[in-house]
Parts: C-alpha cells; sequence; structure tokens
C-alpha cells in the first residue's frame, strides 16, 4: 500500500535536470549547478554512467558560468571517479588534469597538484604514454614555479613515469615506500592498485647486454664481434618495439632476431663489425614489453670498449731471385712492398744487406716509408756492383711500426 510513496529515480533525476534548465533560463546557474549534480548522484544510483558522468560535466559547466572554479574541478572529479568505476582511465586522466587547471587558477596548489597527477596515473593506467609523460611535464612546470606542495600522489606519477616510460630502476624498499604513501580515495583504489603492481613488475624487469664470448677491452676493426641481448621479467611479456643505439663506428652484420612470443626470459645473439677505430659503444638498446598486468620501456645497459685500427700485412717481392754479372758491373733489383691487410702500414723500415762481394752503386741501404695505405704497393729499384768474385748474397728486410717480426727476401748473385 506504500506503493505510491516510491518514486522512479530515473524520472526524479530528469525533474532535477528540468530544474536545472529551468535556474539557467533564469540566470541562476549556481542553483543550476546543485540540480546538476543531483541528477547525476541518481544517475550513478542507478548505475547509468555514462548519464552520470554527463551531469556532473553539466554541473561542472554550470559551475563555470557562474565562475566558481572550485566547485566546477569538483564536478569534474566526481565524474572522473564515475569513470575509474568503469575502468575509462584515459577519459578519467583528461577530466583530473580538467579540474587541475580550475584549481590552479584559484591557487589551490596542492588540490591542483594532486589532481593533475591523479591525470598522469590515470593515463599511465590506460597505458596512454605519451600523453601521461606530457601532462607529467605540464606538473613539473608548475611544481618548479614554487614551492613544491607534499603530495604523495605526485611522487608517485614521478617515479611511475621514471619507470614505465625511461626505463629507470629502482630500489624496491625505495619504490614500495613511495606507493605505501599515496592515500586514494575508494574510487581511486583500483586503479592506484592496478599502476602500483604494474610499475612494481617493470621495476623488476631487466633488459641488458653481454658480449657473447670473453669481454674484450679492445677489439679490431672489420673483426666481426657478437653479444647477446637478454630480458627477464616476473610475468610473460613480449617486446612490441625495439630501438637499437650503435656509436658509428658500429654497424650490424647480424641484428637480433626478435621473437614477439610471451616469456619471462628470452634472449638473442647478434653481430657486429667494427669499421672505424676510435671508441665503440653498443647500447643502450631500448625495448617496449607488454604484458597482461605491465607494459613498459625498458633501457639496457652500454657496453664500450676501444677499437684498435685494422692490422697492416706487408708482402715482399724481390726480383730477379739470382743474377750473374762481371766484377766491377752493376745489376739492378726491383723490391715490391705490398700491403695485402684491411688497415694501413707506417713507418716501414726498409733495410738492404749485401755481402762483402757487393756494394751498393746508387742511393741508400736504408728507407722509411712513412705511409702504405691498404691494397696499396710501394716500388723501390737497387741498384748493386759486384766487386769481389764468387757467390753473393743481396738480403732485403722489410718492417713496420705494428710488427714484431720483419719480413725478408734473399737474392743470389755471381761475380765473375
Amino acid at each position: 500500500m506504500f506503493k505510491f510513496l516510491k518514486k522512479d529515480p530515473i524520472k526524479k533525476a530528469k525533474k532535477h535536470i528540468d530544474k536545472a534548465l529551468k535556474e539557467l533560463d533564469e540566470d541562476y546557474p549556481d542553483y543550476a549547478s546543485v540540480e546538476f549534480e543531483r541528477a547525476a548522484q541518481l544517475f550513478l544510483q542507478e548505475g547509468k554512467v555514462e548519464f552520470a558522468v554527463k551531469y556532473y560535466r553539466e554541473a561542472a559547466y554550470a559551475a563555470l558560468e557562474d565562475e566558481n572554479h572550485i566547485r566546477a574541478a569538483e564536478m569534474k572529479i566526481a565524474a572522473a571517479e564515475v569513470l575509474l568505476t568503469d575502468k575509462m582511465y584515459d577519459e578519467a586522466g583528461t577530466l583530473y588534469s580538467e579540474a587541475s587547471d580550475h584549481f590552479f587558477r584559484e591557487k589551490k596548489m596542492q588540490d591542483s597538484t594532486r589532481a593533475l597527477s591523479m591525470g598522469v596515473l590515470c593515463l599511465l593506467a590506460s597505458r596512454n604514454f605519451d600523453s601521461a609523460v606530457n601532462l607529467f611535464r605540464k606538473a613539473e612546470k608548475r611544481v618548479a614555479g614554487g614551492k613544491k606542495p607534499a603530495c604523495p600522489e605526485y611522487d608517485f606519477a614521478q617515479h611511475s613515469v621514471r619507470i614505465l616510460f625511461e626505463g629507470v630502476t629502482l630500489s624496491q624498499d625505495h619504490l614500495d615506500r613511495v606507493i605505501s604513501k599515496v592515500k586514494p580515495r575508494p574510487a581511486e583504489e583500483e586503479m592506484v592498485l592496478f599502476l602500483s603492481e604494474s610499475v612494481r613488475l617493470a621495476n623488476e624487469t631487466e633488459v641488458r647486454i653481454e658480449w657473447a664470448g670473453p669481454e674484450s677491452d679492445e677489439v679490431s676493426v672489420k673483426v666481426p664481434i657478437e653479444f647477446e641481448l637478454i630480458y627477464k621479467s616476473p610475468v610473460p611479456v613480449r617486446v612490441t618495439e625495439c630501438r637499437f643505439n650503435l656509436s658509428s663506428s658500429l654497424r650490424f652484420t647480424k641484428e637480433p632476431a626478435i621473437s614477439h612470443e610471451p616469456a619471462t626470459e628470452e634472449s638473442w645473439l647478434f653481430e657486429l663489425t667494427p669499421v672505424l677505430s676510435g671508441d665503440g659503444t653498443v647500447g643502450p638498446f631500448k625495448l617496449t614489453l607488454e604484458g597482461e598486468s605491465v607494459l613498459a620501456h625498458k633501457v639496457s645497459n652500454s657496453i664500450g670498449f676501444r677499437i684498435s685500427r685494422a692490422p697492416a700485412d706487408l708482402a715482399l717481392e724481390l726480383t730477379p731471385s739470382k743474377i750473374s754479372c762481371d766484377l766491377g758491373d752493376e745489376v739492378i733489383f726491383d723490391i715490391l712492398i705490398i700491403n695485402r691487410g684491411d688497415g694501413p702500414a707506417d713507418n716501414i723500415e726498409l733495410k738492404v744487406e749485401l755481402s762483402d762481394g757487393l756494394q751498393v752503386s746508387m742511393g741508400n741501404a736504408e728507407k722509411v716509408i712513412n705511409f702504405l695505405g691498404s691494397s696499396e704497393t710501394m716500388h723501390f729499384q737497387l741498384f748493386v756492383k759486384g766487386v769481389g768474385l764468387g757467390e753473393e748474397y743481396v738480403t732485403v728486410r722489410v718492417q713496420d711500426s705494428m710488427s714484431d717480426k720483419a719480413i725478408e727476401k734473399r737474392s743470389i748473385v755471381i761475380v765473375e
């Protein structure tokens, strides 16, 4: 018999909306804002999330007509909290950001910073990293402009950006302390819990580069070297994007064959060839790893070493190998120095040694060649005169500054 006392919440909400519109027509936006808020609460009570958000926003717009930025911010946060309960984190992040701007206009720095930080956290939870980072840069500028308010949500947002986007790894104890200080409102708890778990998993995920063979402080130009790219994660993740950084002195001869299957641990070999002498650096490599509970950009270590220039490989030809001449006559030998190596040779010493029955008739018995590039040759003629009868010997030795042993060729001269 009390049925007539029960009223349909949706019908009540519509009455509040009609009343709000009437208040707006009569130029009472403050009253209209209150009526829109009541309508939003009734829609929320009935699980009509879309309408609840719509009329919280209408309440905010009406408050702005009354130039009440504080109330506008509160209504947008109320709408954001409704979106959070429906896991619409990206849209909630936008509303938190707008609310922060209203608080900032009224110089409510504590409220503004918290709202902006919650916006960053929502965007990170929705995996909209670019927008989250841009929003956090905005928060940094605002905080830098004055005394930083005590805001655990800001600290958590800062550490989350560093771990998820920049690939930084922090000590687990420090991260736990940061997370424990966050005091979310009831509607925010699930999102903060989800993001906290994601950040913890990302922080425990490791990406590193290691030598595939023995470590070396110095390698040679044009001699291939092998490394291994490794990742380890507490939960299965897959690589969705990768970027490889090498110094200009290195080139890939075999890139990592990245697989995209989820795994807790994976590794890939890759091969590099140094092309220039000097300093070489492998890394950092940047991987984007995605799993059910985590999405993170991770940055590997770097490995540096010296690249020594490619060695020279000198060869020597002395012709003819045997010749006869009369006493007092002159013979001519051709000396050809060839660099068959991949690197240049410098300060090449050429020495001629003659047995007692011979002497150099023109030029010097010693020469220094300053430089001989790869695949280059150098030709000399040696003029020798027979001054004693019998079988005599011409010995030519060549050695560059980097070689431990000289190259030697010998010819026979029969003086008759």
